[in-house]
């Protein structure tokens, strides 16, 4: 693999060529061995709560879960024009669990610069969660008929190291930094833990294959009901939710 031809390419155009490229693999676990437990925490927010437990919005008991509700409908029918659609139903749903708690925000579309093969490039994650300009969080919706998704939200995570990196001020950089990420197909989410290390963010800028590998933990859920669409059935909600209460902790450590 080291005697691939690396380019100066954007991290929406990465694709599985660039993971060998870069001596990267991707590690699909249990949901213990991903979360470090057996049983996950279902969430308590109340809004939540209803959420998990009302199909439909008209017979919803209170405005704000009508409206979780109205987002979801639009993820999962959307019509011409709505194409943000999934993004929007994913930036209400992480703030009614709370990830944009302190002084967090969550962010569509952050352009992260991407220094690759000694170019300047740049990445476009539809999501981001930020603490001032720190990014804790990657969320990236796959686009129809494309699949590289994978890909380019590890890019989108090397990307983030080095520009977190670069906000420290005068203090040593980290040595590695690891990126909770998601990538969803409509409101069928897929969990990664990304750890970047200096070595491999030099090899990107420099465009050179690194000697050591660097493994990404990937999680996909396992639903009650895997041939319907994601959120939509109850119980594939609740699964869903819990995988989310439960990768709160690892966001901003």
């Amino acid at each position: 693999m080291a005697n691939l031809i690396r380019s100066a390419k954007p991290g929406s155009d990465w694709t599985r060529y660039e993971l060998a490229a870069y001596n990267i693999t991707v590690v699909r676990q249990t949901k213990p061995e991903f979360f470090g437990v057996n049983d996950l925490p279902v969430p308590s927010q109340p809004t939540v709560v209803t959420f998990m437990t009302t199909k439909y919005r008209e017979s919803v008991p209170d405005e704000a879960t009508r409206k979780l509700l109205h987002f979801l409908d639009l993820a999962l029918n959307p019509r011409a024009g709505d194409e943000a659609a999934v993004e929007n139903f994913v930036a209400k749903l992480l703030e009614k669990l709370e990830y944009d708690s302190v002084s967090r925000i969550i962010f569509f579309r952050r352009s992260i610069p991407l220094y690759i093969c000694g170019v300047n490039s740049v990445t476009h994650p539809d999501l981001c969660l930020l603490n001032d300009d720190e990014i804790l969080l990657l969320v990236l919706h796959r686009k129809q008929g494309l699949d590289d998704t994978e890909p380019q939200i590890i890019a989108a995570a090397i990307a983030a190291y080095a520009m977190n990196n670069k906000l420290r001020r005068g203090s040593p950089p980290l040595p590695a930094i690891t990126f909770p990420a998601i990538t969803l197909a409509v409101t069928d989410f897929t969990f990664y833990k990304i750890t970047v290390t200096a070595e491999l963010s030099t090899a990107v800028q420099q465009g050179v294959y690194p000697a050591t590998q660097t493994q990404v933990l990937k999680y996909i859920p396992l639903l009650p009901k895997p041939f319907m669409s994601g959120m939509y059935p109850l119980e594939n909600r609740v699964e869903l939710l819990s995988c989310l209460e439960a990768f709160k902790r690892f966001v901003g450590n």
